[in-house]
């Protein structure tokens, strides 16, 4: 019977491959025709599109999808950007734990026939809501009261310049493994995507509402030009997320809000766009699913880890791939008995390559899959049970984060080790270089502040131009730059119970869609402070204040020099109406506040 469906699954593979023709704008395909969901995916949406991709649109004659419980389903077929492909949007969802037979018709070409199952869904768990704060442990503006930044803590190598540093702080969970793995959380502060500068200054912050957070904030580049993304969203009691993913512009203008697709909610640990324009992000589904070992047609749960990839000019999903049905359950880590909800894989990055491959890092199998698109199959595996690479000295690492293939085939990643489970004595970048040929992995970097610092989870390697790394690790306040040595240059930290998922550091210019903020408050007859911000500004050099008895009399009193977030005035006058104009370091206007009286 294995040997009959192998053989069925070689020929639909065939298939896709003979069908691939350039697409419609003239680029090449990436690879053969791929079809999402996968040729015997055991666990599909119910709301699942049948994706084609790298098939020209009008060489697609017909899909017929034909449900074993529900029938042949009527949709609509949507093209994707580029001429890349298309979507089979049936008009009603599939039955749960149907399988459905898909027949795509191609001009000039074989039938392609595959099957798939529909999953059973699970129970998606309740919100984590943390209404209580730490004030002591935030900032407080006068001009912005409604922002509540963490305080930020330079340890060493402060400095005026040099790039900016980009947070989501989130609470730090600590695990309690003597209490059944019991997790505490103790948030300081409302989450949202955090700029500071390399004094520790806010330089940007966005404050969701909770119990919404953000993670994954960075600068990548979307149609050819750099944008700020981010994650924002909720998180579940089974740590994952069911949020969306946000592009904005050096002005902080939301450009585009990317959603999952499948009927599916986005996940908190990634979200990356390719070159072509297109997202990746992971999904974590629960389902049941008949786990080995446990009595004929009983279903049992287990949560699921996607990779999707969407089409964000359209929405369209392009190409999902489910850990369950190719990542065996015995390589996790994970149990029934010690995961409330069988967290069997925990994808938390995926990283997209030339030539069709994608890089997945899988936490609770401690394990690092390179991923072929076009047949889901994986290709090599780096860490955990059925590692392909020997580790050589130093090179094992546990319940990683943020893997990342580099330019010269190192692979990068964040060693979660110190648990709990503690199976190191602390927590490190690493960076890994793999033999091909003898199938063996040596170590290349070590970054670790200190040999008590011990991330729970999470945590980031992002490798600089200039050689060094920059770390952030994890469940713990610290963020951290290392010379390409491993000498420690600069490190700073959250104030404690604080932490970000990940942190990086990026270059940043930007001036804001919005108008500065002003404050003043009268501290005598005839002086005032003025408290001066603009959320989000970087080429503030100067404030120049306004004062009068009116808003249509307005005149400079003073200048003062930008001295953070912040900028308070001491300005002696009896006006009773102010304003602020930010000065660039040429002294030009870059724009002025609305008027305020003084309180």
């Amino acid at each position: 019977m294995r040997r009959s469906a192998a053989v069925l699954l070689l020929f639909v593979g065939l298939l896709l491959t003979a069908a691939s023709p350039a697409s419609a704008d003239g680029l090449r395909p990436a690879g053969p025709l791929t079809v999402s969901p996968a040729p015997g995916a055991p666990d599909a949406a119910p709301q699942t599109q049948i994706s084609l991709l790298n098939v020209a649109p009008d060489r697609i004659e017909s899909v017929v999808a034909t449900g074993s419980v529900s029938g042949v389903h009527a949709g609509q077929l949507r093209h994707y950007s580029r001429g890349r492909g298309a979507s089979f949007l049936p008009a009603q969802p599939f039955t749960q734990g149907e399988q459905v037979a898909v027949a795509v018709r191609l001009r000039g070409r074989p039938t392609v026939r595959f099957a798939f199952t529909v999953a059973h869904l699970g129970a998606i768990p309740p919100t984590l809501n943390l209404p209580q704060q730490q004030p002591e442990k935030l900032n407080h503006y006068t001009s912005r009261p409604d922002l509540l930044p963490p305080l930020i803590t330079v340890n060493r190598g402060a400095t005026s310049s040099g790039p900016d540093v980009f947070l989501t702080p989130l609470p730090s969970p600590v695990v309690h493994p003597e209490s059944n793995n019991s997790i505490t959380i103790k948030p300081v502060g409302p989450g949202g995507p955090l700029i500071v500068d390399r004094r520790g200054n806010v330089v940007w912050f966005k404050q969701v509402a909770p119990p919404a957070v953000a993670a994954n904030l960075r600068i990548q580049r979307y149609r050819g030009k750099k944008v700020l993304t981010w994650w924002e969203g909720t998180v579940t009691f089974a740590a994952f997320g069911q949020g969306e993913g946000v592009i904005a512009d050096s002005s902080y203008r939301t450009l585009r809000t990317v959603k999952a697709g499948n009927g599916y909610s986005m996940d908190i640990h990634d979200f990356s766009l390719t070159r072509g324009g297109d997202a990746l992000f992971t999904i974590y589904s629960p389902v049941l699913v008949h786990l080995p070992g446990t009595p004929a047609g009983t279903l049992s749960p287990l949560l699921d880890a996607i990779v999707q990839e969407v089409d964000v000019r359209t929405g369209l999903v392009v190409w999902e791939w489910h850990s369950y049905g190719h990542i065996p359950l015995e390589d996790s880590f994970a149990t029934p008995a010690n995961s409330a909800s069988y967290d069997a894989f925990h994808i938390n990055s995926i990283q997209p390559l030339p030539g069709g491959r994608v890089l997945v890092s899988a936490r609770d199998t401690s394990a690092i899959y390179l991923i072929d698109r076009g047949s889901g199959k994986i290709i090599w595996t780096l860490g955990g049970k059925a590692s392909d690479f020997a580790p050589g000295p130093g090179a094992s690492f546990f319940f990683q984060h943020d893997a990342q293939m580099l330019p010269n085939g190192n692979i990068s990643l964040f060693d979660d080790g110190a648990g709990p489970p503690m199976m190191e004595p602390f927590s490190r970048g690493l960076v890994l270089s793999l033999d091909r040929v003898h199938h063996s992995a040596r170590v290349v970097a070590d970054y670790h502040r200190s040999n008590d610092t011990s991330a729970q989870s999470e945590g980031s390697l992002q490798t600089l131009p200039n050689g060094n790394a920059f770390v952030g690790f994890g469940s713990t306040e610290f963020f951290s730059e290392f010379s390409p040595g491993g000498n420690l240059l600069f490190d700073a930290n959250l104030p404690k119970d604080d932490g970000s998922y990940r942190a990086y550091t990026f270059p940043w210019s930007a001036t804001p869609a919005t108008r500065p903020d002003v404050a003043a408050r009268r501290t005598g007859p005839s002086s005032v402070s003025i408290y001066a911000s603009w959320n989000g500004a970087t080429d503030v050099a100067r404030w120049q204040v306004l004062a009068g008895q009116s808003a249509g009399s307005l005149a400079p009193v003073r200048t003062a020099s930008n001295q953070g977030f912040e900028t308070r005035i001491a300005v002696t006058s009896s006006a009773t109406v102010f304003a602020v104009r930010a000065l660039s370091r040429s002294g030009r206007v870059l724009a002025t506040s609305a008027a305020q009286p003084a309180s």
